[in-house]
């Protein structure tokens, strides 16, 4: 539909800010923006501007981009665009499933729920409650399918899945998720962990060398916005730089 329909979640968009609402016909109060009646936005076009106290904001259908303005956050968090590589390398897409450990506050979640569509599962593991009351918040917020389970566990030790196709974790010591990852991954499955320190990851990739995973591939991932204009392009003063470093390989065969 090209109009916002009862019910549906519309992010009102400006500049850096986004918030995230549902047009469910009733009054809320929103921090910065104030009083807004949701009512008013139904029938209104997707990507069209409401007058909300002094501002203008786009109404916009949410995305995964829109995920770290969007969500509640009390953890480190893998952005959109690590986890879509982490999803490229470890062969992530529709149906497949994928054990998660570390919920952190359920960006990633989001993001493994739609690339495996209805038919995948996505199991996330975390020991924290309140990060696990976090990310169950959030994913509840957003249009997922119902292909995700939140345990509160450790993924170290508590997985009990089998024959699943990714295990991928962001937890303080990766390296010692590799047994339960070995166990739970089907031949030639994908392992990949995130961690935030090169003494982190160097850990990580020989203990993976260890348990005889390969084609292992390690990488940081940086992103540059392009300024375009009348005059010319140039890169941005504000480069968004380290985040953090990833590893990915694959579970080779027994015997």
């Amino acid at each position: 539909m090209n109009s916002i329909e009862k019910g549906d979640r519309v992010v009102l968009w400006k500049g850096d800010e986004a918030v995230l609402l549902f047009a469910d016909g009733e009054t809320k109060k929103v921090s910065g923006i104030g009083v807004i009646n949701t009512d008013r936005l139904v029938g209104k076009r997707w990507g069209s501007e409401i007058s909300l106290g002094r501002n203008s904001y786009r109404l916009l259908q949410p995305s995964l981009a829109d995920t770290p303005e969007i969500l509640e956050r009390d953890a480190q968090v893998i952005l959109p665009r690590i986890g879509a590589q982490i999803a490229l390398y470890c062969d992530i897409h529709c149906g497949k499933r994928v054990i998660e450990g570390g919920a952190g506050s359920g960006m990633f979640s989001a993001l493994l729920s739609k690339k495996i569509g209805r038919e995948g599962e996505l199991v996330t593991y975390e020991v924290r409650e309140d990060h696990l009351r976090t990310a169950e918040k959030n994913l509840e917020r957003l249009d997922l399918p119902n292909n995700w389970c939140l345990k509160n566990g450790d993924v170290t030790k508590d997985v009990k899945e089998r024959d699943v196709d990714a295990f991928v974790v962001d937890i303080p010591e990766p390296w010692k998720a590799l047994k339960m990852a070995e166990k739970a991954l089907k031949d030639g499955a994908h392992f990949a962990a995130y961690v935030p320190s090169t003494d982190q990851l160097g850990e990580t990739v020989r203990s993976m060398r260890d348990y005889g995973f390969f084609r292992i591939k390690s990488f940081e991932f940086l992103e540059r916005d392009m300024v375009v204009g009348e005059r010319g392009v140039r890169p941005s003063f504000e480069m968004l730089g380290h985040t953090g470093y990833v590893a990915v390989g694959r579970k080779a065969p027994k015997g």
